[in-house]
């Protein structure tokens, strides 16, 4: 279906963006809300699920070379329950798209514009998705790529600008309620994290899997890093009382800095969810395209776009829930559906597949 192939590079850098915007835009709170002071260990704690995560979806990729989830899940439970799994991955990633999707929403109504109907947001960001994966793979990952550039500099750069108003004793005491609530945050960076399995419909379409578990292991341990800023920069700054009310809570703190003339930088903010949010919608989009095609046998993906990406505007739309409810969602609910379906699931394939005789490497053929 595709005859163009990205690097693997390229790949991992559209799992950093997709889980990023998730995390600082809708996780950071429930996290803080769970661990308060002692987010900082359940960051630290997740390192292990997170290498464990990005490991097994690249060994599952190049166990099985040149195959998508879809292919590979047949091949390993065999047609019909190989079939059942696959729809609810892919379920999984259609519940993935519209809640980034509401989540993104709701940030622009709640925070920045309130008078705008959430619904033209919902339809500006699919529209923008939608062309980048009729456009192909290829497209999305450079138009990614670029986005980074932009990403990784404001969030270095707002990181030291609140330095000097981070306060460092609202860390203590460590752990005064147990490591309970530590773990419950843990549990919620895992489930976020899990959300990379989505690469397995990419990792085909690498040029070159090599070394493809150290890239993403590495990948992983930068996704925790990349969190350790805004997680504890919201304590340090706020306290933990005054952390746990706040929804967006990255977002404040680039608003209130202030440093001589330059102030209200949550235009950055802003900014970087928004660009953010298109690469993991047309990263969602595309792989639930390209794996209903696959499980179907038809033979272009693309005439699928428009129908997925109306489906996934209507979900979002009819999702009444608001914010308290969407944040409620993801504290209670999310954390176990996320991990069980995204690496569970995946780690039980990759047991299976050990009892199963490896097959060749499919040759991609461009249609």
């Amino acid at each position: 279906m595709e005859k163009t192939y990205i690097t693997k590079i390229q790949a991992l850098m559209l799992g950093i963006s997709s889980i990023t915007v998730t995390g600082h835009l809708l996780f950071i709170p429930v996290i803080i809300d769970h661990a308060g002071r002692d987010s900082w260990i359940s960051l630290l704690l997740a390192i292990f699920p997170a290498i464990l995560i990005g490991f097994t979806v690249a060994l599952l990729s190049q166990r099985y070379p040149g195959r998508s989830m879809v292919e590979y899940c047949q091949l390993i439970l065999g047609k019909w329950l190989g079939s059942l799994v696959v729809i609810i991955f892919l379920v999984y990633f259609l519940h993935e798209i519209s809640l980034s999707i509401r989540g993104f929403g709701e940030f622009y109504t709640s925070a920045v514009t309130p008078r705008t109907p959430i619904a033209v947001f919902f339809i500006a960001i699919l529209i923008l998705a939608a062309y980048a994966v009729h456009c192909g793979l290829e497209v999305i990952s450079k138009t990614n790529q670029a986005i980074l550039v932009i990403l990784i500099p404001i969030v270095i750069f707002a990181t030291i600008l609140t330095q000097k108003d981070k306060d460092y004793l609202n860390f203590l005491p460590i752990l005064e309620n147990s490591i309970g609530p530590a773990l419950d945050g843990t549990l919620a960076l895992t489930s976020l994290y899990s959300s990379i399995f989505v690469l397995s419909m990419i990792f085909p379409y690498v040029n070159n899997t090599k070394r493809l578990k150290r890239y993403s292991i590495v990948t992983m341990i930068i996704l925790v890093i990349m969190f350790i800023g805004p997680i504890t920069g919201v304590v340090a700054i706020y306290g933990e009382e005054r952390a746990k009310g706040l929804y967006f809570p990255t977002f404040l703190t680039l608003r209130d800095i202030e440093i001589g003339a330059l102030q209200r930088l949550d235009i950055l903010g802003i900014l970087l969810w928004s660009l953010a949010s298109f690469a993991k919608v047309a990263l969602f989009l595309y792989a639930i395209v390209l794996g209903i095609a696959q499980l179907f046998k038809l033979k272009d993906y693309k005439i699928l776009v428009i129908p997925v990406g109306a489906l996934v505007s209507i979900i979002s739309l009819i999702n009444g829930e608001d914010l308290n409810g969407i944040f409620r969602f993801l504290e209670n609910y999310y954390p176990f559906y996320s991990t069980f379906v995204g690496l569970i699931l995946p780690l039980l394939l990759l047991i299976i597949s050990q009892f199963r005789k490896k097959p060749g490497v499919k040759k991609r053929r461009a249609e």
